[in-house]
């Protein structure tokens, strides 16, 4: 397969970018930011498609993040493809309001449908697992030596150990889909259906989630606002405080008012004793000193009256407060429940549709499954020693290449630890420099593509030599010009073209900027 030419309507920071490839080695040159991995994730995206998450996941996935923000409703582009003899071009608009895919045979002047597999079978059944873990590189700068060795080791042990079950349950699985196209072109309608209305309730959900909590963060201001009115530990304590302090008050005015009368009654029976002893003028002194003290009171129950009232009121006012108070709690409360049982509605249907999409799918995987096992079962019993033996010795052979046999070979042994062989002893991956890990990272990922790939694919690498110093760079781009595969070559670096001139490999170069 090769990738004749590229055009770019609107893909993140690139709109408008026609590109011509060559069948050799292409260098696409351009600083920091100018778009190459952008170039990179839009490739794969014309081969697999550019899938949105949902949830908090969409904010950061792929299509959000390549999303243009002028006129994305051209986001996409097209791609020329030349496989088996025939050009085929595959267009595709990933904007979720204006969704499109096309697959046209140029020579044949035949329209092809991607749903049922057409592109698959083009590409020769390469899925986007496979594609991600051999012929598409991206940079390795934020992995350590220590993560790169064990990323080593666990990809050379799934296919040692178990050659790669996965890989070939999933080529069943693809063949089972294919020989099911009316049946999965109908699942595919009613997928998108049901995405379309679980996007209706998650938004619904969201929206509704909200609400619920601001009804209860309203509910707990009340709630706090009532513990603040209590003047007891609660409701009726607190109005037994009020009226205990208006009992108290009025308490307060009997007691006085009786004093003063006493007086008063006193002063009276003063002067009628002092005038029936004949005092004459002295005695009225007894009932004037009484008045004189019942005036004087008179002063104090008035401000106790006073009190009264102002308790009373102060009382009557906390009632009326206390019921305006529960009247909203109980309004805002009865809202809430009914909002969240409205809330719980909606995730009972969003789950029903979870079981549902479950339930659909769980009788596709498991004939895929059945069939699967039915096919590893007719292999012969050291099939799956022979893959993983047949990579270990490709992959030997591409690393002494490109080390110019400085590293022979590629060992495993049964804990599945690596180490490479040299001429005088093995070395284990932990001994090895980055860019020696590097070397051997690039060497697994070409063999495994060839054992994977049935049609030859394009050798996409997207800034992948930061680590090699100029003898291992010279290496491994004669190892690519030598097996005469379409390579991409993006790099913010001259050094790569300095070196093809040097050695006159041909390539062509293509600047992003």
């Amino acid at each position: 397969m090769v990738i004749e030419r590229i055009k770019i309507n609107n893909f993140g920071k690139i709109s408008n970018k026609p590109i011509e490839l060559s069948e050799g080695i292409n260098i696409l040159y351009g600083e920091n930011e100018s778009g190459k991995t952008t170039l990179h994730t839009f490739i794969k995206s014309m081969f697999y498609g550019l899938a949105r998450q949902r949830g908090k996941s969409a904010k950061n996935d792929s299509y959000s993040t390549y999303e243009p923000w002028e006129n994305p409703t051209t986001y996409g582009g097209i791609m020329w493809i030349r496989c088996s003899g025939k050009l085929f071009r595959l267009s595709r608009n990933f904007h979720k309001m204006n969704c499109f895919e096309e697959l046209v045979c140029e020579d044949d002047h035949e329209c092809l449908d991607i749903s049922a597999g057409d592109l698959d079978a083009i590409m020769g059944g390469v899925s986007e697992a496979v594609y991600d873990n051999t012929v598409s590189v991206g940079q390795l700068k934020s992995v350590t030596g220590g993560e790169l060795v064990r990323e080593l080791q666990n990809y050379m042990a799934s296919y040692q150990g178990t050659g790669d079950n996965s890989l070939n349950l999933g080529r069943a699985m693809q063949m089972l889909k294919m020989s099911r196209k009316g049946f999965q072109v109908q699942e595919n309608k009613k997928g998108k259906a049901v995405e379309t209305e679980k996007e209706k309730l998650s938004s619904n959900m969201q929206f509704m989630y909200r609400e619920v909590e601001d009804l209860r963060g309203q509910c707990a201001d009340l709630d706090e606002q009532e513990r603040a009115l209590l003047v007891g530990v609660d409701e009726s304590e607190s109005l037994a405080i009020f009226d205990q302090r208006i009992d108290l008050a009025k308490k307060r005015w009997n007691r006085t008012a009786a004093i003063l009368l006493g007086i008063f009654l006193l002063g009276i029976l003063g002067s009628g004793l002092m005038l029936v002893l004949g005092m004459g003028l002295l005695s009225s002194l007894p009932i004037i000193a009484s008045l004189l003290v019942t005036l004087a009171g008179s002063s104090i129950l008035s401000s106790i009256n006073k009190e009264i009232r102002r308790r009373t009121i102060r009382r009557d006012k906390w009632i009326a407060k206390r019921e305006k108070m529960k009247w909203t709690q109980g309004n805002m409360k009865q809202s809430l429940k009914e909002k969240e049982t409205a809330y719980q509605n909606l995730v009972s249907e969003y789950q029903e549709y979870e079981q549902n999409e479950q339930g659909a799918n769980v009788s596709r995987d498991i004939a895929a499954i059945n069939l699967a096992m039915e096919t590893i079962e007719q292999l012969s019993a050291n099939r799956n020693h022979q893959v993983g033996e047949n990579l270990r010795r490709r992959t030997s052979q591409i690393l002494g290449e490109i080390t110019g046999g400085k590293y022979r070979e590629v060992l495993m042994d049964q804990e599945f630890q690596m180490q490479v062989n040299t001429s005088e002893r093995t070395i284990p991956l932990s001994r090895l420099s980055r860019g020696t890990l590097e070397q051997i990272y690039f060497a697994l990922r070409m063999a495994v593509g060839e054992l994977l790939c049935e049609e030859p694919f394009p050798i996409i690498l997207d800034d992948v030599f930061g680590m090699y110093d100029e003898e291992r760079l010279a290496s491994v781009l004669y190892w690519l010009y030598k097996e005469q595969k379409q390579v991409i070559i993006s790099t913010c670096h001259k050094r790569e073209e300095e070196i093809l001139l040097a050695n006159n490999i041909p390539f062509q170069r293509i600047d992003l900027t």
